[in-house]
């Protein structure tokens, strides 16, 4: 069913673009242009996409990429787990600004970042290597940004961001509540959002001071045990950088603290209840040496203190030496080559080479080779209770990720297509055999995921049809699991397509996103999305849906999708 779907889409969107091209008119796509470094493949989300997209957190932009697959236990960035083409959450690196800000205990906190609406520059999503780097937005001279929605179960949305001046330093406050009943019981929702972020900079010379805060008190229906419905979490964030570059030299000074109280019964809230501390320290420095070269070194200390996993504490250390975007007439070449050190004797290695070679202004070929790897999270190590046991004896994760395709571009449309393959030793995952046996975390062994992505953009004026973008991905595990169950590694999306539509009637913006999702063991669901907005000078007057049709899905296994939502707002700018 699914194949004929398949050639029918196919056909339809070919005889549809060909149409589309006898009438299309020429315009500049400067903001889809691709990147210099060509050896790998790159998306990113600009501000100006971001706000024609309907989310309602800054963490759920990735989901409209097709190498993404975002597990949304809930919405508002409550909790979200990320795949990168076929990885687990804990798989994935998430950085802002560059650095990386993962969390120690379990990467279900990963994407809990405190950044609101008005923060946000860009989204990097950099597939090969499993990366998401969320960069912020410089604050301005002045500016006041205020935003207020309201929509179904209740939900009300307040932030305010203002820009002022300070010294010579460049400043933005931004503060947001959201809260909510929930689509059903025990998913409602209180979420405070606050950031500050300072920047002075001179020619070479920068310094920049981030401190963020969020707070997520919510109803966790279903979240880690089906037999509990009336679960609920707490969860508090504090996030710091400062960040100063002279000349070549380059250091990042970062802090976070991350407090998680998780109950299983809200109505008996004695009966079992987890409280955990995370704090990591870090710093990374940077120097640009001789041609292109450049040389990184980066320390880090994680701590954990826990109810449930006790206390633990490692340090972090390595380096990183390489070539960055050297040009030999048509041909770019990079690479870099690193050791990260978390254990005594287990290091892991982070390798990278790339080459882009450029046919003509139009064709570019690109190749890039990746090794990383990851240490397992303090849950995977430490956690028990009677339905999941971890094990202090497992190894390091290590990926070998390959990657070559080609990217056309012409005035009017842009196409690419990439394969890859990944060779992935001692991989980590929660297995049993039995299913009255607690899950266990274990050394699954190696995976050989493969696949292919292929992506159209066109831009044009036809009536009121403005843009078309398609973004799909096909994945293929051909490793079986050797336990008898599973309960993340074998569980991916074989197939994903995002189609978005961009209309404008009468100064009228209108977005449609449609996104096809086919899990390998699960019912494939297509659910839509939709935005609408005016623009009246200083104001902007918007509707935003998701699941508009309101399809019935699940996200994951025994994880309910969520339901249409709407909701109407204002944003207002001085």
């Amino acid at each position: 069913m699914f194949k004929n779907w398949l050639r029918i889409s196919l056909i339809t969107f070919v005889f549809f673009i060909l149409s589309l091209l006898a009438f299309a008119k020429e315009q500049n796509l400067e903001e889809i242009r691709i990147k210099k470094i060509v050896s790998q493949d790159f998306e990113y989300f600009s501000f100006e996409e971001i706000e024609k997209l309907p989310f309602f957190s800054c963490e759920e932009i990735v989901d409209y990429s097709a190498s993404v697959d975002l597990i949304k236990r809930s919405t508002f960035g409550i909790q979200q787990d990320l795949s990168i083409r076929g990885s687990l959450f804990e798989d994935n690196f998430i950085n802002l600004n560059g650095i990386k800000l993962n969390d120690p205990q379990s990467g279900h906190f990963n994407l809990e970042l405190p950044l609101t609406y008005f923060d946000l520059e860009k989204v990097e999503v950099l597939k090969n290597t499993q990366k998401i780097n969320f960069i912020l937005k410089k604050p301005k001279e002045k500016g006041i940004y205020l935003k207020s929605s309201f929509g179904q179960h209740a939900l009300w949305e307040k932030l305010l961001s203002f820009n002022f001046p300070l010294r010579g330093f460049k400043n933005r406050f931004s503060l947001e509540h959201k809260i909510s009943s929930g689509i059903r019981q025990d998913t409602d929702f209180d979420i405070y959002n606050l950031s500050y972020y300072t920047l002075w900079e001179k020619e070479e010379k920068v310094i920049d001071f981030f401190y963020g805060h969020t707070q997520r008190d919510f109803g966790a229906d279903s979240f880690y045990s089906v037999k509990f419905p009336s679960q609920e979490e707490h969860i508090q964030q504090d996030l710091s950088f400062i960040h100063t570059k002279l000349n070549s030299w380059e250091n990042q000074l970062y802090f976070r603290r991350h407090r998680d109280t998780y109950v299983l019964d809200r109505h008996n809230p004695f009966f079992y209840k987890n409280q955990h501390k995370t704090y990591l320290w870090g710093l990374n420095s940077k120097f640009d040496i001789l041609d292109n070269f450049f040389l990184n070194f980066n320390i880090e200390k994680q701590k954990l203190t826990s109810t449930r996993l006790n206390r633990h504490n490692r340090f972090k250390k390595g380096f990183l030496l390489g070539l960055k975007d050297k040009v030999f007439n048509n041909l770019i070449f990079s690479f870099s080559l690193g050791l990260e050190d978390y254990r005594s004797g287990d290091y892991l290695e982070e390798i990278y080479v790339g080459a882009g070679y450029l046919l003509d202004d139009y064709l570019k070929l690109r190749i890039s080779f990746n090794r990383f790897g990851r240490a397992p999270s303090f849950t995977e190590l430490y956690y028990s209770d009677p339905a999941n046991q971890g094990n202090p004896n497992l190894k390091n994760q290590k990926t070998d990720a390959l990657e070559f395709g080609f990217d056309v571009l012409d005035d009017k449309q842009k196409f690419g297509i990439s394969f890859f393959f990944k060779n992935q030793l001692s991989t980590i995952d929660w297995v049993k055999n039995l299913s009255s046996e607690p899950w266990q975390a274990k050394n699954i062994g190696r995976i050989n995921p493969f696949g292919f992505e292929l992506n159209y953009v066109l831009k044009f004026n036809l009536g009121f049809l403005e843009s078309f973008s398609l973004d799909y991905t096909y994945l293929n595990l051909r490793q079986k699991n050797p336990y008898s169950y599973s309960k993340y590694v074998f569980d991916y999306n074989q197939h994903k397509l995002v189609s978005i539509f961009g209309f404008k009637i009468k100064k009228i913006d209108l977005n449609l996103i449609n996104n096809f999702s086919y899990p390998c063991q699960r019912k494939s669901y297509n659910t839509f999305d939709l935005k609408i907005s005016k623009n009246f000078k200083n104001y902007e007057f918007f509707i935003e849906g998701i699941n508009i049709f309101n399809q019935n899905y699940e996200e994951a296994k025994d994880i309910k999708g969520i339901n249409r939502w709407y909701k109407l707002g204002l944003i207002i700018s001085f």
